[in-house]
């Protein structure tokens, strides 16, 4: 049985604003204030509908997880071919440099390296939806092997992991401001050296 008031507000609407708090900030440089003031809610509201403010960057972190295994997943369903979805979302690094969330980095990477290991909860999350995105690319390979683009006695689950580094990387340098044309020119190295 829920205690207090009905909540008045989209919980998940409300969610998704401190995620891209979250994302902005850091999860120690945002206060509780911070995200009261951006999810326009009460402190009442948000510890009945959140918890805390950990509880609430957990669930941020699942949702942002969820969504872009979504998003991958779709498509590389979609794509022409297995290595140019890779090109794809290694290119959109880049692409996405002209909004303003596009220099913000990736949340998983972002909260891999603040919270370097201090949370085992948090670095267990981490890990895990790394790993989830990481098999999306290993698909990815694997279809790129089967269409005759990557070799087929490369080892698919190493290619996974180095392009997902890459991509890591290719988001930290969008943050330190590195242009489209220096991205678009490593991603190219990266392609060539997919064969």
């Amino acid at each position: 049985m829920t205690l207090g008031r009905p909540i008045e507000f989209d919980p998940q609407q409300a969610m998704d604003v401190a995620m891209c708090v979250f994302w902005r900030r850091g999860y120690d440089a945002t206060s509780l204030d911070d995200l009261l003031a951006d999810m326009d809610i009460s402190k009442s509201s948000f510890y009945q509908a959140f918890g805390s403010k950990l509880d609430l960057f957990q669930r941020c972190l699942g949702n942002y997880r969820d969504s872009i295994a979504d998003r991958l997943r779709t498509s590389l369903d979609q794509s022409a071919s297995g290595k140019a979805f890779i090109e794809t979302i290694l290119t959109s690094v880049a692409d996405g440099l002209a909004d303003p969330m596009g220099r913000c980095g990736c949340l998983l990477m972002n909260t891999a390296k603040e919270f370097a290991q201090r949370d085992p909860q948090i670095a267990a999350l981490v890990a895990k939806s790394l790993e989830r995105i990481e098999d999306l690319f290993y698909a990815a390979v694997c279809r790129a092997q089967a269409e005759e683009d990557i070799a087929k006695d490369a080892n698919a689950r190493s290619l996974a992991f180095f392009i997902i580094t890459n991509l890591g990387g290719l988001g930290a340098m969008a943050q330190a401001g590195a242009s489209r044309e220096k991205i678009r020119a490593v991603v190219q190295i990266v392609m060539n050296a997919l064969r």
